[in-house]
């Protein structure tokens, strides 16, 4: 559940020429942007529906905005750890595609993200593309296959419960890339209400919402020209709706979390103008033995520990979290692996992997995770 993602890619893709890095610090009202009506013609999320795998990976183009969103922690063999974010974002310009001769033409438009964390190198670099869905350039598919890519960024079914992930790019200090297969270890967790995650009060401001979570991952990582055989878990998000923020929103940090028990966290915390929390929230905890409970915001205790502040754009970001639901006996204490994972592209914001302690039911845990942090680089801050 991340609306202000909506906002970025509605802003960014209204052309692609306007979303051509700048050399200035984009910083984007993300309130003016978000809290009017959502367009027209396009579906809206207004009940729960039944999902249906491996179907419901690939596109829904009847709704406004979508994406497929990939976190992962990783370790090479000789102990070294890595992160990583491949994100695909597709907007609709209008609910129907116009009757264009061209192949070219298309009313889709797409976005990638694409980010590694070295963590032994303490080296977090960050890259992004944009291109139509048509022409091959970008795009998305449910059938025969599930895929979506943007040039030669791409992840696609390989086998049932088997994707293939490709991503290279030329970096400050060489080639980035990750060649990686990750396996379905578990059914997908549906978010809210048996998928539908409300954006806030208004019928219809909602999204469908479901996880891969623990995805079991193999491959190599290349930083700074040297590839390596890596391991570890992976994390995706996939969500489509036509929605927008309410109220106050401006800003919000949310968190994935993996334990070495088995249980899984999602949640995350909208903020208001004032630095209250939006109420409008549907957090999910799967515990060790598998039951999925949802989280609200006044289940939730969130507590920063530190900051940190960007050398390169003055943007402070907190750092360090203290996670508690005493309801659920669950106390987690949540680091950065590197403070600095301040995502350069069109629109900043930090990204980053994160290393989990704590207890839950009266045991010891550890594990991995990811944090998005958005809003904080001033009035309307930052969006993605």
């Amino acid at each position: 559940m991340k609306p202000v993602k909506t906002y970025l890619l509605g802003l960014c893709l209204i052309t692609l020429a306007a979303c051509a890095p700048s050399p200035q610090f984009a910083v984007a009202d993300v309130v003016g942007a978000m809290s009017g009506s959502a367009d027209e013609g396009f579906a809206r999320a207004y009940a729960p529906v039944e999902f249906t795998f491996p179907l419901d990976h690939g596109p829904h183009p009847e709704y406004r905005t979508e994406w497929w969103y990939y976190t992962g922690n990783l370790e090479d063999d000789a102990g070294r750890r890595y992160g990583y974010q491949l994100t695909f974002f597709r907007s609709a310009l209008t609910p129907e595609q116009p009757e264009r001769e061209s192949a070219l033409a298309t009313n889709q438009l797409y976005m990638a993200h694409f980010a590694v964390t070295d963590v032994a190198g303490q080296r977090h670099q960050s890259f992004e593309r944009f291109s139509r869905g048509a022409g091959d350039l970008a795009g998305a598919t449910a059938e025969p296959d599930s895929a979506v890519w943007l040039e030669d960024w791409s992840v696609a079914t390989e086998a049932p419960g088997v994707t293939h992930m490709q991503a290279r790019a030329e970096g400050q200090h060489g080639i980035v890339a990750l060649d990686l297969r990750l396996r379905e270890t578990r059914a997908p967790i549906l978010h809210g209400e048996r998928g539908l995650s409300q954006k806030g009060p208004e019928p219809g401001n909602a999204s469908y919402y479901y996880s891969l979570v623990q995805l079991e991952t193999t491959g190599a990582v290349t930083v700074a020209g040297r590839t390596v055989d890596v391991r570890g878990v992976s994390w995706m998000d996939h969500e489509f709706g036509t929605s927008a923020l309410s109220g106050d929103a401006v800003g919000w940090d949310w968190f994935s979390v993996q334990l070495d028990n088995g249980a899984v966290l999602m949640f995350a915390q909208v903020r208001n103008r004032d630095g209250s929390a939006v109420a409008d929230f549907e957090g999910t905890l799967v515990d060790a033995d598998g039951r999925q409970t949802t989280i609200r915001a006044d289940d939730l205790l969130l507590t920063p520990r530190g900051e940190w502040t960007s050398p390169r754009t003055g943007f402070t970001y907190p750092s360090g979290w203290r996670v508690e639901l005493p309801a659920h006996d669950v106390t987690l204490t949540i680091t950065p692996l590197v403070a600095d994972q301040e995502m350069m592209v069109s629109f900043i914001y930090w990204e980053g992997a994160v290393a989990v302690t704590g207890g839950m039911a009266g045991q010891a845990v550890e594990g991995v995770g990811y944090v998005e942090l958005t809003g904080y680089g001033g009035a309307g801050g930052y969006q993605r």
